[in-house]
């Protein structure tokens, strides 16, 4: 097209005409009323017949019931991760992590996307989805092992398990009791059952420990509370071994992002990083401690190792045989230290113990 056939063109509307084309059109008091009629029509068109609450209504002072068939995991996951459950990294008493196995008497709940570095002994073991072990799996009762979870070694069950879809397991498989399997479901080496073997996908762990969560808050009443504890967990009574999601151990380092609580009479090997640590009485750790906030060594407690943190307490009888430092350091009269104390804020000689 040449230069002279080029046209531009600018349209305008007209400034009498804007005005009312802005404006909606005023309704009437009977067209206004077929619109909202319409307008609930279509939302109640939206929503299935089959949808219920998550909680049952409250009636004549009940505690709310939960309808977990109806929780999808996306909510499970929200609950579960707003409540206490995965908050702290909890290794209970007379704990042992040896060289190649993390041994307990208690149940084992191990949060999703963790890369353990040791193999697993416990009494019920839980491990969410997107985990990998590296190592043996012991379990004294039953078995839980989530979506895509991966197992470098051998899994022995004594109760039932349940393997959600994807699991990969690069060993053997033996379970005394009932099997619950999912789909897609790897073992490379031959797997036994005694019980019952069931080929669908289990109950996803997530919303295993909704009920869990649920059952220890009392929701669904004392009486029934108390019932579900005993089919969900064997010692009602006990405190579970805890690995928060995205916890990494290996030989070298033990790394959480939560605070860690470790009880008496414990055998520990690898060093601690964590948001602070907490180690009560007569326990034993072959490492150094690393912590951003607090850490409190409890009595007669020896560490291996040096203890760095933001405020460290090292109680009566305690043996710290490495460096100690800290922005404030706390130290009873007849805990050792047969390092370097470092305390930029001064250090405290003193002689009672807390309360704590």
């Amino acid at each position: 097209m040449s230069e002279d056939n080029k046209r531009i063109i600018i349209a305008e509307s007209l400034p009498e005409e804007d005005e009312k084309f802005l404006t909606l059109p005023e309704l009437t008091p009977e067209e206004e009323k077929v619109l909202e009629e319409e307008e609930e029509e279509h939302v109640q068109e939206k929503i299935p017949e089959f949808l219920e609450p998550l909680f049952t209504e409250v009636k004549n002072g009940e505690k709310p019931a939960l309808n977990l068939s109806k929780v999808d995991e996306d909510t499970a996951s929200m609950v579960i991760s707003s409540s206490d459950l995965f908050k702290t990294c909890s290794l209970p008493d007379k704990t042992e992590l040896q060289e190649h196995n993390l041994k307990t008497k208690h149940d084992i709940l191990v949060g999703d996307h963790c890369d353990i570095g040791y193999g697993l002994y416990g009494n019920d073991i839980i491990i969410c989805e997107l985990s990998r072990m590296h190592g043996d799996i012991v379990a004294e009762g039953d078995l839980r092992i989530d979506n895509f979870c991966e197992v470098y070694g051998t899994v022995l069950c004594n109760g039932d398990a349940f393997l959600g879809e994807g699991v990969k397991i690069h060993g053997k498989l033996n379970v005394g009791g009932n099997l619950d399997i999912g789909d897609n479901v790897a073992i490379d080496k031959e797997f036994k059952a005694f019980g019952d073997i069931a080929i669908r996908n289990p109950m996803p762990v997530i919303l295993y420990l909704l009920l869990y969560v649920m059952t220890m808050l009392n929701l669904e009443g004392e009486e029934e509370a108390k019932k579900r504890v005993d089919a969900l967990i064997s010692e009602a009574n006990s405190v579970p071994l805890v690995l928060p999601p995205k916890t990494t151990m290996d030989l070298s380092y033990v790394s959480v992002s939560t605070p860690m609580e470790i009880g008496a009479n414990c055998r520990l090997h690898g060093n601690i990083k964590a948001k602070s640590v907490k180690i009560r009485n007569d326990t034993t750790l072959f490492g150094s401690i690393q912590a951003t906030q607090r850490i409190k060594i409890g009595p007669r407690t020896a560490i291996h190792g040096d203890v760095v943190g933001q405020n460290v307490r090292v109680e009566r009888g305690a043996d710290v045989l490495g460096n100690v430092a800290g922005k404030t350091v706390w130290l009873h009269e007849d805990a050792r230290v047969s390092g370097v104390i470092k305390a930029i804020d001064g250090l405290t000689i003193g002689r009672s113990e807390e309360n704590k």
